[in-house]
């Protein structure tokens, strides 16, 4: 199997998961609506710890999918560099 192929699995799974937690309210998950850049859990530029602060959930599971886009698709890395240029801080 090529390795696009299980990428693409791994994230739809992990996508899938997600959502089937939030909807089903099995997840203390809930979006609040407010994308935003993390000043405490930052890395780089503090977007996959906004983003998990947006989702309410981990942030190393944010970076775990954000990892996969970047290995899969290679979408990642320029959509990290968007994210980090127009998102608002906290």
């Amino acid at each position: 199997m090529e390795m696009g192929t299980i990428m693409t699995i791994a994230a739809g799974a992990a996508i899938g998961y997600f959502l089937y937690q939030y909807f089903t309210g099995k997840s203390s998950a809930k979006f609040s609506g407010k994308l935003h850049k993390s000043a405490s859990d930052k890395k780089l530029a503090g977007v996959c710890g906004g983003l998990a602060e947006s989702l309410g959930i981990d942030s190393t599971i944010v970076r775990l999918v954000w990892a996969l886009m970047i290995l899969g698709w290679g979408i990642g890395v320029p959509l990290y560099i968007i994210c980090a240029i127009i998102l608002p801080e906290e």
